[in-house]
């Protein structure tokens, strides 16, 4: 009996022991020790992304928020920079602007309009047109007259840009400089221009190319 039993005892040993071998993970044992027939352990099951924490979210919120923010600023910043080598007295720029005579307020907002974000050039150019017309006896003998001609340039007395802007400032020093007679005339002559992205009509393929300053095209 007692051989009987120790028999028993050796043979569930036995089994208990190679039940564990099976559930010793590979990576601890070497190949040589591991039987063919033992299976792989399982993959793990793939983790599906962690939502964002409020934190996270906090962040996207301001980065959100700080580009909208900003972005009227640098506009402001670059109109700044555009302006900043006009030659002009800064009594002239810090006019009072409802003071403004009825000619030099015609022409700044056809200057702003027309030209807002181009060079300093690029503005008294397209202001010199306009007294070039005034000068040359085919056209009306005012500023506001030349401007308000029909299918010329538009009705100034509908369109009211920001008057804080540098844009405006700026349009309104040119205006000041190119009626000054003072400005030296960076188109000479030249009574008409065309966006410089557009193709000529055939009214501009008749007449003398004056300049390019910035989006425009000069003629006369």
């Amino acid at each position: 009996m007692v051989s009987v039993r120790r028999s028993q005892v050796f043979a569930v040993s036995s089994l208990a022991l190679m039940s564990a071998a099976v559930l010793v993970p590979a990576s601890m044992t070497s190949a040589a020790e591991t039987p063919a027939t033992w299976a792989l352990p399982a993959a793990p099951a793939l983790l599906s992304p962690a939502a964002p924490t409020q934190a996270q979210l906090n962040i996207l919120r301001f980065r959100q928020i700080a580009a909208n923010t900003f972005a009227e600023p640098i506009r402001t910043l670059a109109a700044d920079d555009a302006s900043a080598d006009a030659d002009t007295d800064s009594t002239d720029v810090a006019a009072d602007q409802a003071s403004l005579d009825d000619e030099t307020l015609c022409m700044a907002k056809v200057v702003h309009h027309e030209a807002g974000n181009q060079s300093r050039a690029g503005q008294l150019a397209v202001a010199q047109t306009i007294l070039n017309r005034k000068a040359s006896g085919r056209f009306a003998g005012t500023v506001c007259g030349v401007v308000h001609q029909r299918n010329q340039y538009f009705d100034t007395t509908r369109y009211h840009p920001n008057r804080a802007s540098a844009q405006w400032q700026a349009a309104v020093a040119v205006a000041f400089e190119a009626l000054s007679g003072k400005a030296q005339a960076v188109v000479p002559g030249a009574l008409f221009f065309r966006a410089a992205y557009s193709t000529p009509t055939n009214f501009f393929k008749g007449r003398i190319r004056v300049a390019a300053l910035g989006d425009h095209v000069f003629y006369r």
